[in-house]
């Protein structure tokens, strides 16, 4: 299911970026990995109702502040599990499944740029060829390899992954909607139990869990289908040629985006 243009083995022998901007895109990336893990470390995450008593003091355009907040979260190490059960305790099971998911997929899909746009260069720069090897190998299995990681893997560390070995835009966008959705409408069942208990939000969280572990049990063995015993589907894995895997194909990436990345 894959979308990425093809590779063009010249790509990466000219325009190569200058080093400085390597790293000052490489420093900004771990620049906001260390603010979100100095958060984690000096203050103690809201509870639900702490939450919502700041969605509550923003009266109508309290919805619409939380959705913001809740897609920043997800696009950092921060956990977005307080976030999506705040979802389900203000606005229901229905409304914050929706809220959740479309937060927790926006959110992902922005820490996958992020990590496309600031930290290819210098992996490419640090790994060389390797990340031409590593890519290869998922050419073509972008959407199960996601799609099999997504209830494994924290969010954030999915989404800054993908973008680092460039699995393409519309695989993971789509593993991620899919294998994110069970689990976020369990965890708006969870808060909307809390603040209204009934037994359908209480077999909607055991309907959604059970839904996680039968997607992730079907995509691992699917995934197991289509792998040949060599390693990589379709045969030998082709030699890098020169300058191949040195650089990243900005060409693609403008490709798939649309435009400059």
């Amino acid at each position: 299911m894959s979308t990425e243009p093809a590779r063009d083995p010249e790509a990466g022998k000219g325009g190569s970026r200058p080093v400085w901007v390597t790293v000052l895109k490489a420093g900004v990336l771990l620049l906001l990995l260390a603010a979100a893990v100095w958060y984690l470390i000096s203050h103690e995450l809201p509870t639900v109702q702490e939450v919502r008593s700041y969605v509550e003091g923003f009266g109508a355009w309290g919805p619409l502040v939380f959705a913001v907040v809740f897609v920043l979260v997800a696009a950092t190490p921060v956990p977005v599990t307080i976030m999506a059960v705040s979802g389900g305790f203000l606005f229901g099971m229905a409304q914050g499944s929706v809220v959740g998911v479309a937060a927790t997929t926006t959110g992902a899909w922005l820490g996958y740029w992020l990590a496309r746009f600031l930290g290819r260069d210098a992996l490419y720069r640090l790994a060389g060829p390797r990340m031409g090897a590593v890519e290869r190998k998922l050419d073509g299995k972008g959407f199960l390899t996601v799609l099999v990681l997504r209830p494994v893997l924290p969010n954030w560390t999915l989404s800054y992954g993908s973008g680092l070995v460039r699995i393409p835009q519309r695989d993971y966008l789509a593993a991620t909607l899919l294998g994110g959705m069970p689990g976020q409408i369990s965890f708006a069942a969870l808060g909307a139990f809390t603040s209204r208990p009934s037994w359908p939000a209480l077999a909607a969280v055991a309907a959604s869990w059970a839904l996680v572990v039968v997607v992730g049990v079907f995509s691992w063995r699917r995934s197991r289908r289509e792998v040949p015993p060599g390693g990589v589907a379709g045969g030998t894995e082709p030699a890098a040629g020169p300058g191949s895997a040195a650089e990243p194909d900005d060409a693609a990436d403008q490709a798939e985006a649309g435009g400059p990345a």
